[in-house]
C-alpha cells in the first residue's frame, strides 16, 4: 500500500521515470527507484485500524551528481507535501554515491512514513 502512495505522489517528477525496486534496463535518466524496507499495521485494542506505518527509501539516479541531487530535492519537497494519503513522520538524506558499473549519481532519502487510518 506505502508504496502505490509513495508511486502516486511521486508520479509526475523526473519525467515519469519513477520504478519500485529496480528501473527496467536502458532507462533514460534521471529516474527515481523506491522500496518499502520495512514497518507495522496499525492496532488498536479492537484490533487493526487500516493504518501503516513504514520505512522507505528513494534513490535519485542521474548522470550527474547536480542533477541527482536536484531530482532529490524535488523529492523532498514533494513528500514533504501535506496530502490525505500519507503523513512524513521523518526523512532523513542518506550518503550519495557514485555506481562505477551504471556510471550514475545516486543522492537517497530514507523516508519515515504513516498512512491515514480510514474513516
Amino acid at each position: 500500500m506505502i508504496e502505490t502512495m509513495i508511486q502516486n505522489r511521486l508520479r509526475l517528477l523526473a519525467g515519469g521515470r519513477v520504478y519500485g525496486g529496480v528501473a527496467p534496463d536502458a532507462v533514460q535518466r534521471p529516474y527515481i527507484t523506491h522500496f518499502h524496507m520495512g514497518g507495522e499495521l496499525g492496532v488498536t485494542f479492537c484490533g487493526p485500524d487500516g493504518s501503516d506505518e513504514g520505512s522507505v527509501q528513494i534513490d535519485c539516479w542521474a548522470a550527474s551528481r547536480g542533477e541527482a541531487t536536484t531530482v532529490a530535492w524535488q523529492v523532498f519537497h514533494a513528500l514533504k507535501t501535506p496530502g490525505t494519503d500519507f503523513a512524513v513522520d521523518s526523512i532523513r538524506r542518506l550518503p550519495s554515491a557514485y555506481e562505477q558499473d551504471t556510471k550514475l549519481h545516486r543522492a537517497s532519502w530514507e523516508v519515515a512514513i504513516t498512512t491515514t487510518t480510514p474513516d
